[in-house]
């Protein structure tokens, strides 16, 4: 991993001023974190990149946002894009490709012109977040203290941080730990009362120098009170209403928010070896939230078996994931999965 580490540095390192660069980050707050960062170093030399955040997998008019900028090298963030070759193909030709991701791995990119920077390419099972590895890759270029809180918020974020002791040690040090996960809540609140846009947030984030900040800016504070009062309606609800069947656990949502993630993660406390469905019926499309908060079973390998063959795009880590299905599949991929966790 550490070559890989100084081949990313050694990418960043070179971008000049005039480069035109494009971030494309995953739309969750350790993409948002990583991408913060990145500006952050890119500030100091005077160079203002394109940002455009995504979902996974990207929306397909992701191509026609990146040539509506002037573009010679792009960074990709916490986007798993080795799993589509021919997103790759067309992607390539724009400039040189920087990767950083912490998905499970489809294919290794590196080549020439694409640097893929992924911990999972050396060692398949270890789990860090991308916030992580982009501050581990700042670090080879200059001193990174700075961005420790904001690191630390995407890791946070992203649930898993066994293999990520060096930096939780140097941040319990400086930074109350309760503190920081409430204000990972409060963020998250940002995206699902539409408060602000993914960008916007990475935007005031590269404004914002303590995390104490966040806790005293009153527009923050509120959209996180209205989503922690919808989200306790809906946990009250789900003591009645959720449905157990063997190795899964169903929970149908009906909110005015998107809040799929923050109750799955919830009732994946209480149901630590099963695993967890949140979804919601949007339009023709289920979209749902899936976790298995012991990794019993692996919920992207599942939701992948699940899946095949129907109309969905599903996706995660061993220990969380999600699916959008079309409706008329919905059955048929809970059949499936129940046929494969019950064997």
């Amino acid at each position: 991993m550490d070559e890989l580490i100084k081949k990313a540095a050694d990418f960043l390192k070179r971008i000049k001023q005039k480069d035109g660069i494009i971030i494309v980050f995953n739309n969750d707050l350790d993409g948002m974190c990583s991408c913060v960062m990145i500006k952050k170093y890119l500030s100091k030399i005077g160079n203002n990149p394109y940002i455009i955040s995504q979902p996974m997998p990207p929306d397909k008019n992701l191509i026609r946002r990146m040539q509506s900028g002037i573009s010679n090298k792009v960074i990709f963030l916490d986007m798993a894009i080795d799993q589509s070759t021919v997103l790759v193909k067309k992607i390539k030709g724009m400039g040189e490709l920087l990767i950083i991701d912490h998905h499970l791995v489809s294919q290794n990119l590196n080549s020439r012109g694409i640097v893929h920077c992924n911990p999972r390419i050396k060692t398949p099972g270890i789990y860090q977040s991308t916030s992580y590895v982009v501050h581990k890759i700042l670090g080879e270029l200059e001193n990174t203290e700075e961005l420790d809180w904001i690191a630390a918020l995407g890791a946070i974020a992203d649930y898993d941080l066994s293999s990520s002791q060096d930096l939780v040690k140097k941040i319990q040090k400086r930074y109350d730990i309760g503190k920081l996960h409430k204000i990972v809540a409060i963020l998250a609140s940002l995206k699902a009362t539409r408060t602000m846009t993914c960008e916007k947030t990475v935007d005031a984030l590269m404004a914002i120098k303590e995390p104490e900040n966040i806790l005293e800016t009153e527009e923050f504070i509120r959209s996180y009170q209205e989503i922690e009062n919808e989200k306790q309606g809906v946990m009250i609800n789900t003591q009645s209403d959720t449905k157990v069947n063997c190795n899964i656990v169903l929970y149908e949502i009906k909110s005015k928010y998107n809040i799929r993630s923050e109750i799955s993660t919830r009732l994946a406390e209480k149901y630590k070896d099963k695993i967890v469905i949140v979804y919601e019926k949007i339009g023709k499309k289920i979209n749902a939230s899936v976790r298995c908060q012991t990794r019993k079973f692996n919920v992207d390998s599942a939701l992948k078996k699940a899946s095949a063959n129907l109309n969905a795009s599903a996706g995660g880590h061993e220990a969380a994931g999600g699916i959008t299905i079309d409706e008329k599949d919905w059955s048929q991929f809970i059949d499936n999965l129940l046929a494969l966790v019950n064997q």
